[in-house]
C-alpha cells in the first residue's frame, strides 16, 4: 500500500486539531518541541498578514505527514508536529483556555506559550480588540490549511519526512541519518527508540554538523586518498552501514556478525572494566575502518566519537607530561582562527590514531602528530580549504618544508602504530609571514624536533 489518495487533501486547522479531528499522536522517538518564540511568533503574525490581505482565500501552512497504520485508529505525526503543537497552543490561548502549567518553566514549550500569549493578550486589548480576535479565531481554523499526506507505509512516511523542508532550510544530513537509523529499529520497543532519541538530544546541533564533517567523513575520504568536502545529503551512504536491507554477502556478513558478538563477547571478558580499558573496547566496537552498524548501535556510535572528539579537542591542547616527555600549553594553536585547518587536522588524525591504536603511546604521538598538523601553517602566506585537502592526502611534497605523508591512509593501511612514520614528519624552517602567532609556532617546532 501507499499513499491513503482519500485522505490526501487539503484541510484546515480546525479539522486536524478541532473538536471533530481524529486522534493525533507524537512517536515517543520524535524530537523534542524546539521551536523558539521568535518562529512562534513569526507563524501568528504570518496568519495575521494573511487575514489583513485575502480574508476570504486559504493561507496554506506546508505539509503534515501521518501515519496510520493498517490496526489504527489514530495517526502519528512524522512530520509537522512543531508546527501542529504550536497551533495547538495558539488555539486554546484564543478560546480562552487557561493552562497555569504552561505559564512558568524555560523549556521552549514555556517559551513559546508565554510569547503567543502575549501576542494573542496584544490582539484582544488593542482597538477593536474582541472582533479582531473573534476574526483571527474564525481564519485561523477555517481559512488556514496544511496538506495532509496520509500513509500506512513507515518507510515511506519516512521518505516523505526525510525531503521535507521548514521555511527554505533543509534538514541537516545527521537529520536524516537519525531518521534513517530510527526505521532500523522499527522491531525495537518504544521505551529503547525514546532512550536512543534522548540521547542524541543531548548533543548540540554545531558538535553533530562538526563530528559528521569536519572528523568523521573526512577520515573516511582521506583514509582513502580521495579528497574530501563538504558533508551533504549525497554523502548519507558513508554511514548508513549494515542494515535491514544490506545484501548478505560474505563481507556484509562478516561486519554484521562481529557487530552482533564483539559487545557480548567483550562483557565476558571484561567484567569490571576501568576507564581506560572501557574506552579501549569501545573503539574496538566502533572501529572507523569498519562500517557502522545500523539501528541502535549507530547511536552509539556516534555518542562515543562525539565524546572522544570532544575530548581530544581539550586534552590535546593542554600540558601533559610523561615517558619523559613534557608538552606545553597549546590553546592558542587551538582557539585562534588562523589555525582553525591545523586545528581540525590534528584532531582528526588523533582521533584516527587513538581509535585504532589506543592511547598507550599518545605522549609521543601528540607530539609528532602535532608537529605533522601545524606544519602547513607555515608553508603559506594564505592557507585555504585545497592546501589543506591536498596536504592531508600527501600530495604537498613540492612545497618546501613539508613532507608528503597521508596520515590517515597510512594509519589505514597499518596495524602497528610502528608503522606510521610521524618520526620522519618534517617542517619548515621559516615561516612564511611576519605574523608573531606563526613566529611563535617555528619556535615551537624547532624545539620539538
Amino acid at each position: 500500500m501507499a499513499i491513503n489518495t482519500e485522505l490526501l487533501e487539503f484541510v484546515s486547522v480546525d479539522e486536524l486539531l478541532g473538536p471533530g479531528a481524529p486522534s493525533l499522536r507524537i512517536p515517543d522517538f520524535q524530537r523534542p518541541y524546539s521551536w523558539t518564540p521568535r518562529i512562534a511568533a513569526q507563524l501568528f503574525t504570518d496568519v495575521e498578514d494573511a487575514l489583513n490581505a485575502r480574508p476570504e482565500h486559504p493561507y496554506i501552512m506546508g505539509t503534515v505527514i501521518l501515519l496510520r497504520r493498517p490496526d489504527d485508529s489514530h495517526f502519528e505525526v512524522v512530520d509537522g508536529q512543531q508546527r501542529l503543537l504550536t497551533l495547538h497552543l495558539l488555539r486554546a490561548l484564543l478560546g480562552g483556555e487557561k493552562r497555569d502549567h504552561h505559564a512558568e518553566g524555560s523549556t521552549p514549550l514555556h517559551k513559546v506559550h508565554r510569547e503567543l500569549a502575549r501576542l494573542v493578550s496584544a490582539l484582544e486589548h488593542g482597538e477593536h480588540g474582541e472582533h479582531r480576535l473573534a476574526r483571527y479565531r474564525d481564519f485561523l481554523d477555517s481559512q488556514a490549511q496544511m496538506l495532509r499526506i496520509v500513509t500506512d507505509d513507515e518507510d515511506e512516511a519516512f521518505q516523505f519526512f526525510d525531503s521535507q523542508n521548514f521555511r527554505g532550510k533543509a534538514l541537516r544530513p545527521h537529520d536524516l541519518l537519525k531518521a534513517f537509523h530510527l526505521r532500523e529499529m522499527a522491531e525495537a520497543s518504544a521505551s529503547e527508540q525514546r532512550a536512543v532519541v534522548e540521547q542524541w538530544e543531548e548533543a548540540e546541533e554545531n558538535d553533530l554538523d562538526r563530528l559528521f564533517g569536519t572528523y568523521l567523513a573526512r577520515i573516511h575520504w582521506w583514509s582513502r586518498n580521495l579528497p574530501a568536502h563538504d558533508f551533504t545529503n549525497d554523502d548519507l551512504d558513508l554511514f548508513k552501514g549494515v542494515g535491514r536491507a544490506t545484501r548478505r554477502l560474505p563481507g556484509a556478513e562478516y561486519h554484521r556478525t562481529a557487530k552482533a558478538v564483539l559487545p557480548g563477547l567483550q562483557a565476558w571478558a571484561h567484567p569490571a572494566p576501568d576507564l581506560v580499558a572501557l574506552r579501549n573496547l569501545k573503539r574496538a566496537q566502533h572501529q572507523l575502518d569498519a562500517p557502522v552498524a545500523a539501528g541502535k548501535s549507530f547511536f552509539d556510535f556516534v555518542s562515543f566519537m562525539l565524546e572522544e572528539s570532544q575530548r581530544l579537542n581539550e586534552e590535546l591542547y593542554f600540558p601533559a607530561t610523561g615517558a619523559g616527555i613534557s608538552h606545553p600549553e597549546l590553546t592558542a594553536f587551538r582557539d585562534s582562527a588562523r589555525f582553525r585547518y591545523c586545528r581540525e587536522l590534528y584532531v582528526a588524525a588523533a582521533l584516527y590514531y587513538t581509535n585504532k591504536y589506543s592511547e598507550a603511546d599518545l605522549p609521543l604521538a601528540r607530539q609528532r602528530l602535532f608537529r605533522w598538523a601545524y606544519a602547513l601553517r607555515l608553508a603559506y602566506e594564505r592557507l585555504g580549504w585545497r592546501s589543506t585537502d591536498n596536504y592531508a592526502r600527501g600530495l604537498s611534497a613540492q612545497v618546501d618544508g613539508l613532507s608528503s605523508l597521508n596520515v590517515f591512509s597510512t594509519i589505514r593501511d597499518s596495524l602497528d602504530p610502528r608503522d606510521v612514520p610521524l618520526a620522519d614528519v618534517i617542517a619548515p624552517e621559516e615561516a612564511r609571514t611576519k605574523n608573531s602567532e606563526d613566529a611563535q609556532l617555528l619556535v615551537l617546532l624547532k624545539e620539538a624536533g
